[in-house]
């Protein structure tokens, strides 16, 4: 059977000639899939031309599943809450993030500072919100864990503290997301207004106060992106650790059990772990301030004081998703 074909269509629609209604299930690799139907006319006659009309507007959903595989608006299993238009927003459950950048540039953080649950699902106890004491034995400070314990960006709640890097990386790691970079964690936190010091009254960051807030008042404390708090409320642990390099040979090891002694070596640097300067021994970064930090606090406040090891009330995370 001959069909002419009287419009310009890009090569890999070609396939659709001649065709049925056909369900559409588009993906790269196994990351990304996309459902829908694209209908084309069925009773071909010989000669019959296969125009515009007969591609039928139901073509858009292919179109807008190759757009969405080039340049997703959420990561897998997150849907867009489309109630939102000033920014991006994905939810799974009330795991809440939004998307930062666009091309390859794109990442999505958690939209509020990070709390600690015993289920993946946000249920069950939340933990970090009095003391390190809080964390069970099977989720150790050192991120070895037995049992995992979930980082969520959940709304109306206290941000989860009392944790080191070691369990802030695991407890990411453990929902499928990641600490943030250095860079992603700057991007992330473009545009959030910084008051100075200031109480956190009305919706703004929180930088001169008794202790931190609940996540989802700081409605005017928030990035280009939807990001909330990024500045004051808490210090946010980053991937990044640093450490001079020296010819000294100093020689270190880790403080506690948990880290079974093992040992550092030519690290000129210092940092404390709470209630110890600790010398020769690598500083994890946090980055955005605290409640207590008054006008230090801010997007480009950078803290390179404590080892990765300390457990502070007032240093929480949140995490990212790539691409």
């Amino acid at each position: 059977m001959k069909i002419k074909i009287d419009l310009v269509v890009p090569q890999w629609t070609k396939w659709l000639v001649g065709g049925i209604a056909i369900g559409v299930v588009l993906g790269v690799g196994s990351a990304r899939v996309y459902s829908g139907t694209v209908t084309v006319k069925t009773n071909w006659a010989n000669g019959d031309t296969l125009t515009a009309t007969d591609l039928n507007t139901n073509f858009a959903n292919l179109k807008a599943a190759v757009d969405q595989l080039k340049q997703p608006d959420c990561p897998e299993d997150y849907a867009r809450d489309t109630s939102v238009t000033a920014f991006t927003l994905c939810k799974k459950g009330v795991d809440e993030v939004v998307k930062v950048g666009k091309g390859g540039s794109v990442f999505w953080v958690d939209r509020y500072e990070a709390s600690i649950w015993q289920n993946a699902d946000g249920t069950g106890v939340q933990y970090g919100l009095a003391s390190a004491g809080e964390y069970p034995s099977t989720f150790s400070e050192s991120g070895e864990y037995t049992a995992a314990l979930y980082a969520l960006s959940v709304a109306g709640v206290r941000p989860s503290s009392y944790l080191t890097w070691f369990q802030a990386d695991a407890a990411c790691e453990a929902s499928g997301k990641r600490l943030p970079t250095g860079t992603e964690w700057m991007r992330a936190a473009r545009g959030t207004q910084d008051p100075g010091s200031h109480a956190g009254t009305g919706g703004y960051c929180v930088t001169n106060a008794s202790g931190p807030r609940n996540t989802g008042q700081g409605t005017l404390c928030v990035s280009r992106w939807g990001a909330q708090d990024m500045i004051g409320n808490m210090w946010e642990w980053t991937e990044e650790w640093e450490a001079g390099l020296g010819t000294s040979g100093l020689g270190s090891t880790w403080p506690g059990s948990a880290y079974n002694g093992d040992g550092m070596t030519n690290i000129i640097s210092s940092a404390g772990d709470g209630s110890n300067w600790l010398p020769g021994i690598p500083a994890a970064a946090h980055r955005g301030g605290s409640w207590m930090d008054g006008a230090s606090a801010g997007r480009f406040a950078f803290y390179l004081n404590d080892a990765p090891v300390i457990q502070g009330s007032n240093v929480g995370f949140r995490c990212v998703l790539s691409r």
